[in-house]
């Protein structure tokens, strides 16, 4: 684990999200596919947790019904002590949009607004964000991820990497209960990717955010407190700090191994045509809902 805090004093009071008996199911019959199976998760204020698991593993389902973009077949979704499965539409949306921070493979930037407008969307959405004071706080988040002199921009003048710090600087302008990276550095390259999980690890370290992080990248994946592993629909393995985590090369070997065993398991499974097989990052089967990044981008076009 890398830069973490001598005190656990980000640990402290109810946890950010508390996801218990959570299941979701698509289609109907003999086409009806598990994507979630009993997911319990709990995330304290202040941690970053990594979820990794094989294709078809929930990760992606899990990760959209913790903040409301898909809903939980059964089970219950706790957000800062307050029901999800019990809010209806716009409820929601309300929600993710002044509690919630996304972080993308992606990006989901608006073409033709700058990397300042950009970052004050979610203020927009939220019935502000056009005063001088709220143009300012968006410079200062571009600055305290490195792009305090491309807040004029458009996403087509910027690089890959700039992009993505621009996505994390608008997730961390409303200073969200919690920041949901969906495999945030998939299409970034190595040296530009360490820098975005670096502020990501920042973000918690120094301002105290909850980060849940969806990725393939053992590497990506040791920037977090603790890592758990989904297959089938079912959280069945966890790696954490206070377990004796490695450092470095060593965790992300550790990662990897366990990474293999668990996709052999998955491949082993179909190959015996066992059970339902849960739903893979843009769902499975009939009503699957489209990807959280869609569905952010369909909140923010609107």
């Amino acid at each position: 684990m890398r830069n973490r805090r001598d005190n656990d004093g980000g640990h402290g009071g109810a946890p950010a999200l508390v996801m218990t008996g959570v299941t979701r199911s698509y289609g109907r019959r003999r086409q009806r596919v598990r994507a979630l199976d009993g997911v319990d998760v709990t995330l304290p204020r202040g941690s970053f947790t990594a979820v990794m698991g094989p294709s078809g593993s929930g990760k992606s389902t899990l990760l959209q019904c913790a903040v409301g973009l898909d809903r939980p077949s059964g089970g219950s979704v706790r957000l800062g002590g307050d029901e999800l499965t019990r809010m209806g539409g716009r409820a929601l949306t309300r929600l993710r949009r002044e509690r919630v921070g996304f972080v993308f493979q992606s990006f989901n930037l608006l073409p033709a607004l700058t990397a300042e407008q950009n970052v004050r969307l979610p203020l927009r959405l939220a019935g502000g964000g056009a005063g001088r004071a709220d143009r300012a706080r968006a410079v200062d988040a571009l600055s305290r991820v490195g792009l305090g002199d491309r807040a004029r921009s458009r996403p087509a003048e910027l690089s890959g990497g700039q992009q993505q710090r621009v996505a994390l600087a608008r997730a961390l302008i409303t200073k969200p209960e919690l920041i949901c990276a969906d495999e945030p550095t998939g299409a970034l390259d190595p040296a530009t990717a360490e820098h975005v999980l670096a502020l990501l690890r920042t973000s918690v370290d120094t301002s105290g955010a909850t980060v849940l992080m969806v990725t393939h990248d053992p590497v990506a994946a040791t920037y977090a407190d603790r890592v758990l592993f989904l297959a089938e629909g079912r959280v069945v393995e966890e790696l954490a700090e206070t377990g004796g985590w490695e450092p470095g090369a060593a965790a992300a070997a550790r990662i990897a191994a366990r990474m293999r065993s668990l996709a052999g398991r998955a491949g082993a499974g179909a190959g015996r045509g066992a059970g339902p097989v849960a739903a893979g990052p843009a769902g499975v089967g009939p009503g699957a809902p489209a990807g959280a990044a869609g569905a952010y981008a369909s909140e923010v076009a609107v």
